[in-house]
């Protein structure tokens, strides 16, 4: 029996949604526009990787693999890499590899938006289990630490990281080293259940990830009203709804850093007792602790509900809605 093939850029998702690949169900398709963005983003590995060569490294390019379009008839793009274990193939792409001493590290580069790279940037590896899988494999197949490229796609900004520099073999420049979140042994605990819900023809649980919101297998984890909800595909609602999820991420973030920002511009006032200053275009001014006077409508309502319904008072019409992320 042929063994299972996996993708290394896939292992950190959903464990459902590997098993319903390797059982052949039916993906939801891409639409048009989605393939363009994604084609779109894929072409920004060039701009950084260009990033990269202007700091003065050399690195190996990228182009067609040959392996998978003649042994699977697929047209992927990067240098193939793979893991071979006694259930199943591990098969992935590097992006690229920086040649340094005479040995090859392997580059992966991510071009994100402002809210996803603002929360890389905070929570790294944590935050984005599905990439964490992903280098987690590369790094095994490679056998060395991993140079990690994380781009803004609106600025060009990028976030410069070394990975699992165990030895401390990596010395480069303004190159923050960090740690994976997961070994290659835990991933190949969460495939070898994944082979066993598949050799059963069953399906293992959903994990919520980072990846959900791409997923090709939402109809196995709808709930029952969900899926008798007509699935809209126009690019105007899909752009709009993209906007949404991103504005969600922004005012989270946004909001984390304002408090942070607030606290620390707070405790110096407070420290060196100073009323007012001014900072880089912010004019900051502490009166001190207050309390406000603010009325208990949940007791005035029990205790006296005749006062309550004579003041109670309609507002203005208002569209009543909800808009919740699915998983």
């Amino acid at each position: 029996m042929d063994k299972s093939v996996y993708q290394m850029s896939s292992i950190g998702g959903c464990p459902r949604t590997l098993a319903a690949h390797q059982l052949e169900y039916e993906p939801i398709p891409i639409p048009p526009e989605e393939i363009e963005r994604l084609n779109h983003y894929s072409q920004l590995e060039d701009v950084a990787a260009q990033q990269i060569t202007d700091l003065g490294y050399r690195i190996e390019p990228s182009s067609k693999c040959q392996t998978c379009l003649e042994r699977y008839g697929n047209e992927r793009y990067g240098i193939h890499v793979e893991i071979d274990t006694s259930l199943y193939l591990l098969i992935g792409h590097l992006d690229r590899r920086l040649i340094l001493n005479g040995k090859r590290y392997p580059v992966e580069i991510k071009s994100l938006g402002k809210s996803s790279w603002m929360k890389f940037q905070k929570e790294q590896f944590n935050g984005f289990a599905s990439y964490a899988g992903q280098e987690c494999a590369y790094l095994e197949a490679e056998g060395v630490p991993g140079i990690y490229w994380v781009m803004e796609r609106d600025s060009g900004k990028a976030l410069k990281y070394i990975v699992n520099d165990i030895n401390n073999d990596l010395d480069l420049p303004k190159f923050e080293k960090i740690n994976l979140p997961v070994t290659f042994p835990e991933i190949e605990d969460k495939l070898n259940l994944i082979e066993l819900s598949v050799q059963e023809n069953q399906l293992p649980e959903g994990e919520e990830s980072d990846s959900c919101w791409f997923c090709r297998y939402k109809y196995l984890c709808s709930k029952p009203e969900d899926k008798e909800l007509k699935v809209e595909t126009s690019s105007s609602l899909v752009e709009a709804a993209e906007s949404y999820k991103m504005a969600l991420e922004m005012e989270k973030t946004a909001a984390e850093m304002k408090s942070t920002a607030k606290d620390t511009l707070l405790l110096h006032n407070k420290q060196n007792k100073v009323d007012k200053y001014r900072v880089s275009g912010l004019s900051i001014s502490y009166r001190g602790q207050k309390v406000r006077e603010v009325l208990d409508s949940i007791t005035l309502k029990k205790e006296n509900p005749d006062i309550y319904q004579k003041y109670l008072k309609p507002s203005a019409p208002y569209d009543d809605y909800s808009i919740r992320r699915l998983k």
